[in-house]
């Protein structure tokens, strides 16, 4: 008989679905393993099962079994944080929903991820501590997309490698920015400021970056252009910030 093998790490609970009366197939987003699937025995039926900790908005430390065929299944979960602060406001909700299905869609593969794990933890504290919902969700996409490999290249016009134009176009069929000359047309217009601003956020957590507030006009130009480059590289529509 093969041993079940055994696997703990920090996660988030992304998705939970009932399975018959008892059990439920809970998404988790983790550390050490990236997105993982488990069934929750007895999870729905009895709360002393877990002792109530599978809810979303709270770090946890969960453990695992695997056997080769077979769904893992969840044997512990701890509370190591919580983050009841999103839970105040419906804008906090959305925007935390929105970090852990992008998080989830990104980086669907399995295995660590370290670094989208922190970025997905520093923005549910951050969203929990009051700042402004919207512009961590921003901050978290640009960083998700930088370590996920899809850049954007942001270091200047895509064709002519011009760098100093007052203004460029985003195009997601590009990997990046045009300048006003170059073809093909269309695309999302940003200012350079959008441009330098989103290139900073790109880099993640750099000395000064904390001091850095997005001005509201720039949050304006590069919420939606961010928000589908996503969906582009996802090739499909994200639904949590889609809910009213």
């Amino acid at each position: 008989m093969i041993r079940p093998s055994f696997h703990s790490s920090p996660a988030f609970l992304a998705r939970a679905i009932d399975l018959g009366e008892a059990d439920r197939r809970l998404t988790f987003f983790t550390r050490d393993a990236g997105v993982l699937v488990t069934v929750g025995k007895s999870a729905w039926r009895s709360r002393k099962r877990f002792g109530g900790t599978l809810q979303r908005y709270v770090l946890l430390d969960i453990a695992w079994t695997e056997r080769p065929g077979r769904m893992a299944v969840l044997s512990s979960a701890s509370v190591n944080r919580s983050f009841w602060g999103i839970v105040e406001e419906w804008e906090r909700v959305r925007h935390a929903d929105h970090l852990l299905e992008i998080a989830s869609e990104l980086f669907p593969q399995a295995g660590p991820k370290p670094r989208a794990f922190d970025i997905l933890l520093r923005g549910m504290r951050s969203i929990a501590d009051g700042e402004p919902p919207a512009e961590t969700a921003l901050r978290a996409e640009a960083e998700f997309l930088a370590i996920g490999g899809w850049g954007p290249d942001l270091a200047g016009c895509r064709k002519c490698k011009g760098k100093e134009g007052r203004s460029y176009r985003f195009l997601a069929s590009e990997g990046g920015v045009l300048c006003e000359a170059c073809p093909p047309a269309g695309g999302s217009p940003l200012s350079l400021g959008a441009v330098k601003t989103w290139r900073a956020l790109q880099a993640g957590e750099t000395p000064g970056r904390g001091r850095l507030r997005i001005p509201t006009v720039i949050a304006g130009e590069l919420r939606d252009v961010i928000h589908g480059y996503v969906e582009y590289c996802l090739g499909k529509q994200l639904r949590s910030l889609g809910k009213k």
